[in-house]
């Protein structure tokens, strides 16, 4: 085994779940060489060995306890994101509460009853939110029924009379609706009026009052709290004293204390407050065990980065930083101790072979402050400088975090600086700079690249400018396409994985659920036409110049496979050099060891012999 190989092979491990006695974790990790459920004791202070508790040969994500301490857990088949419903019983056999292969189920969260999941059972177009109680029922309760929409449960009251739903217009945009008594109210649409509002339910904090995290009335996601009457009240201490994004809220239900990690330049911070109506507000701040980011996913890895027990006793948080791989630590909540609960493998690197992140701004084309991270390689740099690959992160409105990342330090491994930028309409930095990329704005942000690029011509980067290869995935390879189509003078390669190249192809073949979330970041079919063809990477491919690498999953709902294969085709009648690796197993993304171990050092080798 190379030594490039074993930097793939390092392991990931979060998401925990805490089981009802506070004994024990259950979390999801990748050391079978894809994710799998595994629980491991929790000791003060002793790090023990996690038990593997599925072997299915596709992943198996996002495990949660239920109250009696069974779990459940999701699972799909060769990426397709089709996710069923998994049960695992106290004494650890296995049953599907869902087997309907063509349809999508999302766990939403767990109640004293049962839990809550969304799915696309009616029609695909939407996803509708039911309830099970596996110890009950064998079929699922329809709690909601959506119309063209996506809809997630968020929370109850603790008898479960009163549910919280979110109505998903947008990455950038939802609702709250309430269900009482068979009767839905708004809460949300008539104060938000005609402006795009964020709003997520977090709990209810007494029977009339839930805590919210939304923009509303504010440039940044923060908490605040919403009346069933549809009244929103700020939270003083937050205005005052919390001015970044809120990245994740978790609580013990019946406690009056609530979680919350906020953002601060990339970076995670963790506070307890607790928050009332007629209670005074308290805030108070944990030191983390490491400088890094509480990292958290989606479905297809593990859903949430943090657990509170049930009696409050400890924190389970999933922490990284460049330097410091996915691992999840507990933390004492009274001692303020921690140590890590798992240790996952680093394939016989020391840590001292990776390369830490520095935090950098420059002034865009208009002003516009741009922050980045860049990671320069171990040793020293030839006379001009490292050659040098720009990450450029999906969404859009996603955020590159400086937590670890096995493909960054698989690249600086080999001698490549790697630059990672949050252009204009990343997440994390407020709610005006979130929208500076929006429908007929969407190339400001590729200009922001340029200008980078251009940023970098400065020797005290340490970076060649002339050796400049662009990199990215989902958005982040349509932002590659973007680049090399519009600025072709400034790159030697692009790294295109699974990205957009035709806004219009795109909307038409992305799964029937996620079309009118995507519209809504970049236009629509109907209305926007004329900006979906004008910024679409395929109508401009005259203007490429460098080689393009392409690796795309075939099972990809996200961004169809159609849309990887038009720019291979285009490129090789234009007599662009192209090449194409396709995984019949795989989805939205490369996450199989196996397939790792193919694509990547075939991409290094790649590399070395244009760069």
């Amino acid at each position: 085994m190379s030594i490039f190989e074993r930097f793939l092979r390092i392991e990931s491990a979060g998401g925990p779940s805490w089981h009802p006695t506070e004994k024990k974790i259950v979390f999801a990790f990748n050391s079978p060489g894809n994710y799998h459920i595994h629980n491991v004791n929790v000791i003060k202070g002793v790090q023990a060995w996690p038990r593997r508790l599925t072997f299915e040969v596709d992943r198996c994500t996002t495990p949660k306890y239920l109250e009696d301490g069974s779990i459940i857990f999701m699972r799909d088949f060769g990426g397709d994101e089709n996710f069923q419903i998994g049960h695992i019983s106290k004494d650890g056999s296995t049953s599907w509460l869902t087997s309907d292969h063509k349809t999508k189920h999302i766990i939403d969260f767990v109640s004293k009853t049962g839990f809550y999941f969304d799915a696309n059972i009616i029609d695909k177009s939407s996803r509708d939110v039911y309830r099970l109680s596996p110890l009950k029922e064998k079929e699922p309760q329809l709690i909601f029924k959506a119309e063209k929409s996506v809809l997630r449960a968020a929370c109850t009251t603790i008898e479960e009379k009163k549910i919280i739903i979110e109505k998903i217009i947008g990455n950038n945009e939802q609702e709250l609706i309430l269900i009482e008594e068979g009767k839905f109210t708004n809460l949300t649409k008539k104060i938000s009026g005609n402006k795009k509002i964020r709003w997520k339910a977090e709990r209810f904090i007494d029977e009339n009052n839930i805590l919210v995290s939304t923009d509303y009335k504010s440039d940044y996601y923060r908490l605040g709290i919403l009346s069933l009457g549809s009244e929103f009240k700020e939270i003083q201490e937050i205005e005052k004293n919390h001015k970044n994004d809120i990245t994740e809220v978790f609580y013990s239900s019946g406690s009056p204390f609530t979680y919350f990690l906020s953002n601060e330049e990339g970076y995670s911070t963790l506070y307890k407050g607790r928050f009332g109506i007629d209670q005074n507000e308290v805030i108070t701040s944990f030191k983390l065990p490491i400088k890094g980011v509480a990292v958290l996913g989606d479905e297809r890895n593990f859903d949430s980065s943090s657990s509170i027990s049930p009696g409050e006793k400890y924190i389970a948080i999933t922490l990284s930083s460049p330097i410091e791989p996915t691992n999840i630590w507990i933390i004492d909540t009274e001692s303020l101790e921690s140590w890590q609960a798992t240790d996952v493998s680093l394939a016989g690197l020391n840590k001292t072979n990776f390369s830490n992140a520095t935090l950098h701004r420059f002034n865009s084309y208009d002003g516009l402050s741009i922050p980045f991270f860049r990671y320069l390689p171990k040793g020293t740099p030839q006379a001009n400088g490292w050659p040098c690959v720009f990450v450029v992160h999906g969404g859009p409105e996603s955020q590159y975090r400086p937590s670890f990342d096995t493909i960054t330090q698989f690249l600086l491994s080999a001698g490549y600086a790697v630059i990672a930028p949050n252009i204009r309409g990343s997440n994390g930095y407020g709610r005006k700079y979130l929208d500076l990329d929006n429908v007929e704005k969407r190339l400001d942000s590729i200009k922001d690249i340029k200008y980078i690029a251009l940023q970098l011509k400065d020797p005290a980067y340490s970076i060649d400018s002339d050796k400049l290869a662009i990199y990215g995935g989902s958005y982040g390879g349509f932002a590659v396409l973007s680049a090399i189509t519009e600025y072709p003078e400034l790159w030697r390669a692009g790294v295109d994985l699974y990205g957009i190249a035709n806004f219009v192809t795109f909307l038409e073949n992305t799964a029937p659920w996620r079309r009118t979330l995507r519209e809504s970041e970049y236009g629509s079919l109907e209305k926007d036409m004329e900006t979906l063809i004008k910024i679409s990477p395929i109508n401009k491919v005259d203007k490429i110049k460098s080689p393009l690498f392409i690796i795309q999953g075939d099972r990809d709902e996200r961004v169809p496979l159609s849309e990887s294969i038009q720019i291979f085709n285009k490129l090789q009648e234009k007599g662009i050099p192209v090449k194409m690796i396709r995984f019949p197993d795989e989805g939205h993304g490369v996450v199989k060891i196996e397939n790792k171990l193919k694509a990547y050092p075939e991409l290094l080798e790649w590399l070395k012999q244009i760069m």
